[in-house]
């Protein structure tokens, strides 16, 4: 019985051995499939740690974001700051001082001229509405008092045209602003020596003349080498001069007609008549009438160049056109200079009865009054020769 129960004991045990060896996995598949099974979980982990990764990314935009808000809140300073700063300091660095401006001004005239002129500049509003309304009114930087006025370069035109003007000038250039008309008396003269204006021409020098409709007609209104009209037909006409530096010079008795045309610009000399005196001269003139000069040469261009006077201790050629001209025979001929017409004159190597530096002569018919404004006294302003005669004219030195 003893031995009956040790079997039956022995049994249970074995059952309960076979039982709990059966429900375990076989030793080699659990290997197999503990070691995919944990890197399944590591490769399943894995994504998790991109997962992670992931997040920090999809953080990491999130501090580019905050990053961009701060690029984004970060230009508006540099754009204040340094644009701004950048913007300023230009300004300031190119902004002309009073000093600048009035050299500007100054520049545009002789420095004789210019240095006790009075001086002008535009204001920031300039020109306003013109033409439309009259322009706004300039601005006196510096007070003058030699009866001449120079302007600082004009802020609407597109290069340097600053220009000094004598009063009668300033008057005519004025009324184009306010619209009326220029004034009906005087002789306007002005420089712009560093030339410019709205055509932009070379250096040149501008002459009004009241009511000359009828006196500028020997003249054209194309810009060139020659005097020329601007502004026709208006009352503000007048007529511009380019400033001619000297040819070389060269001896009568060398080449008679080189000489003669080294009074004038090229352009005009090369195609001008060319006149010279005989051998006597000017003979016993003034006591007599001068005897008739000699054609050298023809020309088709309304201008007549002369030799040097033989009887003069300079060199002394000029060129003249063709009312300038009948001024100069009028004298010769003990008759009245005419009475139509602007007469204009070259003599580029100087010279003349007083020994003039290089200069131009303009003639205004009946000009005493017109001439008002201007001195006897030879120098570097304008001035007047054989004041209050039919043959008065304005000497201008040309440099």
């Amino acid at each position: 019985m003893r031995h009956v129960n040790g079997i039956y004991i022995f049994m249970v045990l074995l059952s309960i051995v076979l039982f709990l060896s059966a429900c375990q996995p076989p030793a080699v598949a659990t290997d197999h499939a503990s070691a995919p099974a944990d890197t399944g979980e590591s490769e399943a982990e894995a994504p998790a740690e991109p997962a992670d990764t992931g997040e920090s990314e999809a953080e990491a935009p999130a501090e580019p974001a905050d990053t961009g808000e701060s690029e984004a809140q970060a230009p508006p300073e540099p754009a204040d700051t340094s644009e701004t700063d950048a913007e300023n300091t230009a300004a300031a660095e190119t902004a002309p001082t009073p000093e600048d401006k009035i050299a500007n001004a100054m520049s545009a005239g002789p420095a004789p001229i210019a240095q006790d002129a009075t001086i002008l500049e535009h204001p920031e509003e300039w020109p306003g509405n013109w033409p439309d309304e009259p322009a706004p009114e300039l601005i006196e930087i510096r007070a003058g008092s030699n009866g001449w006025t120079c302007i600082i370069d004009r802020p609407d035109t597109p290069g340097n045209d600053p220009m000094c003007l004598n009063d009668t000038y300033l008057e005519v250039f004025l009324s184009q602003f306010n619209l009326v008309d220029a004034p009906s008396t005087g002789v306007g003269f002005g420089y712009m020596l560093e030339g410019g204006g709205p055509v932009g021409s070379p250096p040149h020098m501008m002459v009004f003349v009241p009511e000359s409709n009828t006196s500028f007609d020997a003249f054209g209104t194309e810009p060139g080498p020659f005097p020329w009209i601007m502004f026709p037909e208006t009352s503000q006409q007048h007529l511009m001069v380019l400033v001619t530096p000297p040819a070389e010079a060269v001896a009568a008795e060398e080449d008679e007609i080189a000489n003669a045309m080294s009074a004038g610009p090229a352009p005009i000399a090369q195609e001008a008549r060319i006149l010279d005196y005989p051998e006597e001269g000017r003979g016993n003139w003034p006591e007599e009438l001068a005897p008739e000069l000699i054609e050298l040469r023809a020309g088709d261009n309304g201008w007549t160049c002369i030799v040097d006077i033989p009887d003069t201790p300079g060199n002394d050629p000029m060129c003249l056109n063709d009312t300038y001209l009948e001024v100069l025979m009028s004298q010769y001929k003990f008759i009245d200079a005419p009475s139509m017409g602007v007469g204009f004159g070259y003599m580029l190597q100087g010279g003349g009865p007083i020994g003039s530096p290089p200069h131009t002569m303009v003639f205004v018919p009946q000009s005493n009054e017109s001439f008002d404004a201007f001195g006897t006294e030879p120098g570097p302003f304008p001035w007047i020769m054989y004041p209050e005669t039919p043959h008065q004219h304005l000497m201008v030195l040309a440099n």
